[in-house]
């Protein structure tokens, strides 16, 4: 006899077999002395376990759901509202990103016209303003005694450069105030209406899949 035989008389006596398997048994018992006896001595131990008294667990061995930590079903849409609060959430933050990029991008200096575009104009025109100063200024002493009056004083060098810096610091401004003026008056990339869209649907998403869950919990309360 091997542990096989025993399962399948066990199996037998407590009716648990297929037709087609408690047949093929039935004819070798017919055939094998030693497996009926091993069936008889199986028959007595069952009818002895019978006749114990029955005594009542102390407690439910049966564990739960909750106690192994298993979550009850979601609904079928609820993949797909997590899917699309996910990518409103993703693009909401990406449109304030964007909107907040813009104007600086649009304010940036272009062609050397920022920063920098001041000292060129002034190492180009300083020079120049230098150069027309210092010809003017023999011509005004070459004749000292002529009777035609004379201007009061010619600009000097370093007179000629500072009004020179002056012209070119107040060009500078300008073009930064008219730079600051268009960033602020250019229209942002995503309008605020499509905010508020990613925002209902992120927020509307989020309410639909707490409602779900609560009643998946529910209803998985109610069947234990």
């Amino acid at each position: 006899m091997n542990q096989r035989d025993v399962e399948l008389l066990s199996a037998y006596l407590d009716g648990q077999l297929k037709p087609s398997d408690s047949a093929r048994l039935e004819s070798r018992l017919k055939s094998e002395p030693e497996l009926v006896s091993v069936m008889d001595d199986l028959r007595a131990a069952r009818n002895l376990l019978r006749r114990l008294p029955q005594r009542r667990a102390p407690r439910n061995f049966t564990l739960t759901a909750k106690m192994v930590g298993k979550n009850p079903p979601m609904p079928r849409a609820y993949p797909l509202f997590r899917l699309a609060t996910t990518l409103a959430t993703l693009l909401l933050f990406f449109t304030f990103g964007l909107n907040f990029l813009a104007p600086q991008l649009a304010s940036a200096p272009v062609g050397g016209m920022g920063g920098g575009g001041g000292e060129d104009l002034f190492s180009q025109e300083a020079p120049a303003a230098a150069e027309s100063a210092a010809t003017e200024a023999p011509a005004a002493t070459e004749a000292p005694f002529a009777l035609v009056p004379q201007p009061t004083l010619m600009p000097t060098l370093e007179e000629a450069a500072r009004a020179a810096e002056t012209a070119v610091a107040d060009t500078g401004n300008a073009a930064a105030q008219e730079q600051s003026k268009a960033a602020n008056e250019a229209p942002t990339p995503v309008s605020s209406t499509w905010q508020i869209v990613l925002a209902g649907v992120a927020l509307l998403g989020a309410l639909f899949m707490l409602m779900m869950r609560q009643s998946a919990f529910r209803r998985w309360r109610q069947k234990e």
